[in-house]
Order: C-alpha cells, then structure tokens, then sequence
C-alpha cells in the first residue's frame, strides 16, 4: 500500500484546543498536512498550522536529550505517531498516513474566523459532545481527551 508522510497539531490554548472543519472529510480536525520535499515533520507542523489557522506556534518540547552539534542536531519529536488508513477520494486510489502528531501552543499570528469552516476553540466538553466518526473522527476525540485530561492533572 503507498504511504504518505503527514504532520498533524494539536494546538493547546489553556484548556482548549484548537481544531477546524475539513470539508474532505466533513469533520472537526486539528491543523495538519502532508510533508513536502526535503521537509523536516516539525518544519511542516509550522507551515502547516499557518497556513490553515493563520497563527504561529511554538511545538511541545518533551525531549530526553537535546543535542546541537556540526554533524547532529535535535529537532522536536512527535508527541505520538499513528499510521490512518485512508479510503480512495476523487480518483485517488486508498493509501495509509504515517502521521507525526504534535503538541503546541500558539506564540502569535491571527487566528482566521468568520467562517463556519475556518478554525475555532473548543473545550474538552464540547469536543466531547461531537458525534464520533460523524463529526469527529473517534481518534481524535480520544486524543482530545486524554492530552487535555493529562494536562490538567500535571
């Protein structure tokens, strides 16, 4: 099966996190796209994110190790990775992401809005009371849950 390297934040603003309409899928789903050529997955959570919301953000550092040398350097890690089976579309035949997820929090920009579809914030509660897998897929809802819930606990 072909695959697809892809790049997908969750943007955490207190307790809220940020999500938009994506009218491919007809679901609420955080910021997040495939990767280009010669692109690093923390260098597409950026453009990525700016490109669909219009903000900056800084990613969630939970490095072990962090190393800056001439021949090595670190960069953010994913939070977590998810291979997503994804089904044929418009000619485009089925195909799995492997995607990198990410955790930020924005640093700047502004936020697009005034459309339905563009992105706003949400509480855990009204992620929650979205219907799984017809207005939120499932995964994203548990992923919703858990990092907020964890959050909050910290």
């Amino acid at each position: 099966m072909e695959r697809h390297f892809t790049a997908t934040v969750y943007i955490l603003q207190d307790e809220n996190v940020l999500l938009l309409y994506h009218p491919k899928h007809h679901k609420w789903l955080p910021p997040g796209g495939h990767l280009e050529a010669n692109e690093t997955p923390p260098e597409c959570a950026h453009r990525e994110v700016f490109e669909e919301t219009g903000l900056y953000i800084e990613l969630v550092k939970e490095e072990h190790v962090w190393v800056h040398r001439p021949n090595a350097a670190s960069c953010e890690r994913p939070f977590m990775c998810l291979i997503e089976n994804i089904p044929p579309h418009k000619g485009q035949g089925a195909h799995q992401h492997i995607d990198f997820i990410f955790l930020a929090r924005p640093t700047g920009g502004k936020l697009r809005g005034g459309d339905p579809s563009q992105p706003r914030w949400f509480t855990l509660e009204e992620v929650l009371a979205l219907q799984s897998d017809v207005e939120i897929f499932a995964d994203t809802q548990e992923i919703i849950s858990k990092v907020i819930r964890q959050r909050c606990e910290a």
